[in-house]
């Protein structure tokens, strides 16, 4: 019966009864769980396990991420079964630094019907701090992840003005790591831009709008804003080339939300 009530909430969460249920499938008092865990070198104090499988708190930080890798192990879980029922970080004043992006480039397709089918990115990553295992990135409003790649996606979160979602590495990283993740998103509806939400700096962003089907904009211009909450306002206009694509290229990029649109005749 423990079993399989394990099976179910390690599908459907929450992580905290999620623990609690392997924990208690296990035969483990929280004193021994702490002990087997400081074998490990993890040091997780037992107040911290006891706030976690009671849902008064949960692991955000490297550390505690990296601790609950080792309790899947303790626990014989699955690879990610814990960590992938986390949810993105909640803001919580300035987040720390754990990964620095080192460059994000970002590919958009506007079809011939003007709408934009999807959205292509690639993302280097460098950790900043070890035990890193996991990145969020904001897509826009009414975007779809269609598919990830070296990584997996986790949770999401439709929250705030976009949708967050955090991609899982394979493996904790350690400090000055660097990671390539690549992504594809869908999106639902016509538009005449594409703005994406920068979450950290980044050292080098571009943005690159391609016009298939041979209908090409009369103008085009990226866009900025310092806050997700403020529409983006025209930076600049750029250039549609003849091969039907325009793009923008950003150097230590601020957080804030950088886009592109364009004007149909």
């Amino acid at each position: 019966m423990v079993d399989n009530e394990l099976a179910e909430v390690l599908r459907s969460g929450p992580f905290e009864r999620a623990l609690r249920t392997a924990i208690r499938a296990r035969g483990l008092s929280l004193d021994r769980l702490h002990s087997r865990l400081r074998e490990r070198g993890v040091a997780i104090s037992l107040s911290s396990l006891s706030y976690w499988q009671r849902g008064r708190s949960r692991p955000e930080r490297a550390a505690s991420l990296a601790a609950v890798r080792e309790l899947e192990t303790i626990l014989s879980l699955p690879e990610y079964a814990l960590i992938g029922l986390l949810g993105p970080p909640r803001p919580r004043g300035r987040r720390p630094e754990t990964v620095a992006v080192l460059s994000h480039h970002e590919q958009v397709v506007v079809g011939a019907d003007r709408r934009r089918n999807r959205a292509s990115a690639r993302v280097v990553l460098r950790a900043a701090a070890p035990g890193v295992d996991r990145y969020v990135v904001a897509h826009p409003p009414g975007a779809r992840l269609l598919r990830a790649e070296s990584c997996r996606p986790g949770r999401s979160d439709d929250a705030g003005p976009g949708t967050l979602t955090e991609l899982i590495f394979p493996h904790p990283l350690t400090t000055g790591e660097t990671r390539v993740v690549e992504y594809v998103t869908a999106f639902p509806a016509t538009a005449d831009h594409y703005d994406l939400h920068l979450r950290d700096p980044v050292e080098q962003f571009l943005t690159q709008v391609r016009f298939a089907g041979g209908r090409l904009p009369v103008r085009c211009f990226h866009t900025w804003s310092p806050d997700a909450s403020a529409p983006p306002g025209d930076a600049g206009e750029l250039r549609v080339d003849a091969f039907g694509t325009a793009h923008v290229v950003d150097t230590a990029a601020r957080p804030g939300v950088r886009g592109v649109r364009w004007e149909w005749r």
